[in-house]
């Protein structure tokens, strides 16, 4: 056998050899692709199941906090500030403060407040109570009143 042929039996081993690797690592790509889809889908499913009610009840206790006697006002300011601390640190937010035009992606329209101004018509008139994010997603909207002209 001759050197030129031992080179290329040598070169065609590498070769598949090459090709090999690049397969595995295709398939390891598409393993570590379908791991993070599946890792994506179990962190919601808790979310859903186990944090979102959590996170929930804490925004209804929140609300309780907002409505207390004037008398304690100072230590309910206090106990509010602290949970809504808490709350961002598991990545709740509040929705922002807006006046202007009702927004359905993160209200909800509990009543309406009559006007003659034909300007305001479908315009927020009050926060009744306040709505919270999880991440992007709303976990509870924003309560409002809007505006609603005379027919």
């Amino acid at each position: 056998m001759s050197e030129l042929q031992t080179i290329q039996e040598d070169l065609a081993g590498l070769l598949d050899l090459f090709r090999r690797r690049l397969l595995t690592d295709r398939e390891n790509r598409e393993a570590t692709a379908a791991l993070s889809e599946q890792l994506g889908w179990m962190r919601q499913s808790m979310e859903g199941a186990v944090l979102r009610p959590l996170l929930y009840d804490l925004v209804l206790l929140a609300d309780r906090i907002e409505s207390v006697d004037e008398a304690d006002t100072e230590f309910a300011k206090s106990l509010h500030a602290e949970l809504l601390a808490v709350l961002e640190k598991y990545g709740v937010a509040p929705v922002a403060r807006q006046d202007g035009p009702f927004d359905p992606e993160v209200q909800e329209v509990l009543s309406t407040v009559t006007t003659e101004d034909g300007g305001r018509q479908g315009e927020v008139a009050r926060i009744v109570r306040n709505g919270y994010l999880l991440g992007d997603r709303v976990l509870r909207p924003q309560q409002v009143q809007v505006y609603m002209c005379r027919p």
